[in-house]
């Protein structure tokens, strides 16, 4: 009787000689309190013995994940309630000042030549079709004392100031001839083989007498830059 009695209280949770090794493998093992909450770690039992009731709700047992998803749909409802109680207020707040914040400014478009180009017209918008379409053009050039000759060439770029860059140019000007004959600064002379003409050849320039001392000068050049100051005037011989 003494054994028996001695059993059951090594498997008795509330008495003072509990065996736990005894009561997990016991088949007649009772629980003091069969509605026990099941805790995941020691961290949830000791919060629950630290706070007792005042936290109970919190801590959740093994098995029950219903209720800890509901629990987490609370909170998140409970903060974006609290969002948006607190955006209430800020605007509540600061309602008299909305008069008093200055608007944004529009920024202002960038300008330059590029831009403005595009919405060119009149004779610059002539010249933005002629490099646009790779028409060929005629220009009528000036010296310091009159008309010096004509270039007929191909338009790349341009500039407000008329400065023109142009390809393919045939330069056709008159000259008067010296009274003895000499060479033309213009024609130069010919650079030896082996030196600069292999990398920046003279342009061969082509006379031709028109009679009372006045020659005709034509020459090919692959590119050319003509300032502005001595344009006088550009015609579009290519359509």
């Amino acid at each position: 009787m003494s054994s028996e009695s001695s059993s059951e209280s090594e498997l008795s949770a509330c008495s003072s000689k509990f065996d736990p090794s005894k009561a997990l493998y016991a088949p007649k093992a009772k629980l003091p309190v069969e509605n026990a909450p099941m805790y995941e770690n020691l961290q949830q039992f000791e919060a629950a013995l630290k706070y007792g009731s005042l936290n109970t709700s919190s801590i959740i047992s093994v098995g029950k994940h219903d209720l800890f998803q509901k629990r987490e749909e609370e909170k998140e409802r409970k903060k974006k309630e609290q969002e948006r109680l607190l955006e209430e207020k800020n605007k509540q707040r600061f309602a008299k000042y909305e008069g008093l914040v200055p608007t944004t400014r529009n920024r202002r478009k960038i300008k330059n030549v590029m831009t403005r180009i595009e919405r060119m017209v009149g004779p610059l918008g002539a010249l933005k079709e002629c490099v646009d379409q790779r028409l060929r053009i005629k220009v009528v050039t000036r010296n310091a004392n009159g008309i010096r000759g004509v270039l007929h060439a191909t338009l790349v770029a341009f500039d407000k100031q008329w400065n023109l860059a142009m390809t393919d140019v045939l330069e056709v000007w008159k000259r008067k001839g010296p009274s003895k004959r000499k060479i033309p600064a213009a024609l130069g002379i010919p650079v030896p083989k082996g030196t600069a003409a292999a990398i920046s050849p003279v342009p061969v320039i082509t006379e031709t007498p028109l009679g009372g001392g006045v020659w005709e000068c034509t020459r090919h050049l692959p590119q050319m830059m003509v300032r502005g100051e001595h344009v006088v005037l550009v015609n579009i011989i290519e359509r």
